[in-house]
């Protein structure tokens, strides 16, 4: 599978040293989001900051000056470059010479998908009940992002010529009938752009294998080896799973995840 959501970050990290007998502070740039109004994502930040925190590394993080797709990212990331962390979901093909931890970070949650479309159209997806029945549908979505080859892959209609802000006024003006977004993040983008009278669609679900984990080059496996000792003794301690019910508890239940239709889509 091709990469990530933009809700993935890059990061550049300094670390001075790797001894932990005092504090240490890991510094990390974090690749500004090439889709503007993202909203930040505190639940990785949180768990990056916690989980240094128990090697006794203070976190430190700051933003670069330019925003960076994700397509940058991993070339940044391949060869060693300004680049040299992240959070992305991507295939093993696409993974070789990087090193990455083994907690998947959203717990499978990101392999959801949920359709934002406008109020007024409610009443027509309400009859859609096969895949085959949304097939029609235009789907709005970047063509850097993993979702848009998922979608294409399972006879979907795409639209992938539109940056972020264009697809929202696309959806806005009938020119595209529904934005797929991760469950993570749908209500908070709906309810940043509050000019657009959109909502959750109330009944369907996409779904495909969509596993988020934190990656670094072979050169910098010291990071990710530090990274993954400290996410162990928060799963070991129980706080690993409190964090994500503490960000993401009311996403079951509050976007009724368990009564909707899902289509299950084929990554290939």
């Amino acid at each position: 599978m091709k990469l990530f959501n933009l809700c993935c970050s890059v990061i550049l990290i300094t670390l001075s040293s790797f001894a932990l007998g005092s504090e240490q502070t890991v510094t990390l740039k974090i690749g500004k989001p090439s889709t503007p109004n993202m909203p930040r994502n505190h639940y990785v930040l949180s768990l990056l900051e916690k989980s240094f925190a128990q090697m006794n590394v203070k976190l430190n993080i700051s933003y670069s000056v330019e925003p960076m797709n994700t397509k940058r990212v991993l070339e940044e990331l391949k060869h060693d470059g300004a680049i040299n962390f992240a959070w992305l979901s991507m295939s093993k093909e696409q993974a070789n010479s990087l090193v990455h931890t083994t907690f998947p970070i959203y717990n499978g949650l990101h392999s959801k998908r949920l359709l934002m479309i406008k109020q007024s159209r409610l009443g027509e997806f309400s009859d859609i009940k096969t895949l085959e029945q949304l097939k029609p549908f235009i789907a709005l979505q970047k063509q850097s992002w993993s979702d848009y080859y998922v979608l294409k892959n399972n006879g979907l209609t795409v639209n992938g010529d539109l940056s972020y802000e264009s697809m929202l006024k696309a959806l806005d003006e009938g020119l595209g009938d529904y934005f797929p977004r991760s469950v993570t993040a749908i209500r908070a983008e709906i309810q940043k752009s509050p000019q657009y009278n959109f909502v959750v669609e109330p009944h369907i679900m996409l779904q495909y294998d969509n596993f988020y984990y934190f990656y670094a080059n072979e050169k910098n496996k010291a990071i990710i080896d530090l990274l993954q000792q400290g996410l162990t003794k928060l799963a070991k301690k129980g706080e690993l799973d409190a964090l994500y019910t503490q960000f993401y508890h009311d996403v079951e239940d509050g976007l009724g995840l368990s009564q909707r239709t899902v289509f299950k889509l084929k990554q290939r």
